[in-house]
């Protein structure tokens, strides 16, 4: 495992691999999980290559408060690369990948601030964050695929129109959420809840599942589906709920009528954690769960 912190030596190493085969990328934020090294084992078993990146971007956080509170525990997180045979991580330096006089963003622009404008994982703020810091990362690890948990839709979104609005030759992998014994999404801040927000955090996982009830029995209506969501949310004290959303899958785009391809969203706060989840329907009984 080569650890990478010099841009310069990334671009060159990223040179190299022209003729060793193919390139997988897992951006990460640090902080890992069992979702993370999922992506990685499948970046090793698929390509060539596997490369990770550890960069906490302060470009996606709104408040410099959520940024100083993000965990990072980097022995840990090396510690745990190591047992996936993965090639390279790269771990720039904040001073480095944004220096002084830094003043060039990526601004995607799109259906993707009606899902939750003023702020967090919707906000115009978090998607300019991460769509400057993927493009950076692209360029610097030149990778074939790059592999994204399901979990984050937003995310997905904002590097899928990225990708495609300027014409970046990677593509991406979409893996499967991984999730604890009651469906709670795993994320690098589940372990700052406490016992009674942990056991509420999991009605979030079940309001999906109720909404996929509905349309199990052939309920279309977005807005049925969405006020049942809600409904079941707000009986749990402790979660302050953000945003329902039922939309396309790609584009995050309103509908009203639910369509294969349907996405059902939740984001809420609980304590000073923010979650988000989703589930997709693909048609009759195949869900992305």
């Amino acid at each position: 495992m080569r650890i990478i912190h010099n841009l310069d030596e990334m671009t060159e190493t990223a040179r190299g691999w022209l003729a060793g085969g193919s390139v997988g990328f897992v951006p990460t934020m640090g902080s890992l999980h069992q979702g993370h090294i999922s992506l990685v084992q499948a970046a090793h078993q698929e390509c060539e290559i596997s490369v990770a990146s550890i960069f906490v971007n302060p470009l996606q956080f709104e408040e410099s408060d959520d940024l100083l509170r993000y965990p990072r525990d980097l022995s840990r997180d090396l510690q745990l690369l190591s047992t996936t045979n993965i090639d390279v991580v790269f771990i720039p330096r904040t001073e480095d990948i944004y220096p002084a006089g830094f003043s060039t963003f990526v601004m995607p622009t799109s259906p993707l601030w009606a899902v939750q404008p003023a702020k967090g994982t919707g906000s115009r703020i978090y998607a300019r964050g991460v769509a400057t810091i993927i493009t950076k990362l692209f360029q610097l690890v030149r990778p074939d695929i790059a592999y994204f948990g399901r979990k984050n839709a937003q995310q997905i979104a904002i590097v899928r129109q990225v990708v495609r609005d300027l014409n970046i030759d990677v593509g991406l992998r979409i893996l499967p959420t991984v999730r604890e014994s009651d469906g709670l999404a795993l994320g690098s801040r589940n372990h700052f809840l406490t016992q009674p927000e942990r056991q509420a955090a999991s009605v979030l996982y079940r309001a999906l599942l109720a909404g996929k009830a509905l349309v199990d029995v052939n309920v279309r209506n977005c807005a049925e589906i969405e006020k049942a969501m809600m409904d079941l949310v707000v009986t749990e004290p402790l979660v302050n709920l953000d945003y329902v959303k039922v939309c396309h899958s790609d584009t995050l785009s309103s509908v009203d009528t639910i369509v294969p391809g349907t996405m059902l969203m939740i984001a809420a706060h609980i304590g000073k954690v923010h979650f988000i989840d989703n589930i997709i329907w693909r048609g009759g009984t195949n869900w992305l769960l």
